[in-house]
C-alpha cells in the first residue's frame, strides 16, 4: 500500500472520529518536528507536501502556507515554519519549499 494512501486513510480516519460532530471552522496546524537533526529530514517532507498539494490542486502556485492556518516547529523547524509564512509584501509566500535562492 503506498505511504500517501495509508496517511491519508490514518488521518480521515481521525478526522471522522474527533471532528465528525463539529460543524465550525477548522483550525489547521502543521506542526514541524524533525527530532533534533539538521532539519534535512523535516525539509525534504516539506518539499513533498508542498508538491503533493500542488498535484491534488492542479496549482502549481499552491504553497503549504495556503492550506494551513498556524505552522510551528522548535529550534531549526522554527527558522523552516518561519521561512513557510514569510510574506513577499503582496500577501502571498516569499519562498516556495523549492526555492534554494528565494523568490516564487
Amino acid at each position: 500500500m503506498d505511504l500517501d494512501k495509508v496517511t491519508l486513510e490514518i488521518f480521515s480516519k481521525l478526522k471522522q472520529k474527533w471532528l465528525y460532530h463539529y460543524e465550525g471552522k477548522k483550525t489547521w496546524v502543521l506542526s514541524i518536528n524533525s527530532g533534533g537533526t539538521t532539519g534535512i529530514v523535516a525539509s525534504a517532507a516539506l518539499v513533498h507536501l508542498e508538491s503533493q498539494i500542488q498535484t491534488k490542486t492542479s496549482d502549481s502556485h499552491a504553497r503549504i502556507v495556503d492550506f494551513f492556518d498556524i505552522i510551528v516547529g522548535t529550534r531549526i523547524d522554527a527558522f523552516l515554519a518561519t521561512i513557510l509564512v514569510t510574506d513577499d509584501g503582496a500577501d502571498r509566500p516569499l519562498f516556495s519549499t523549492k526555492d534554494d535562492e528565494g523568490g516564487t
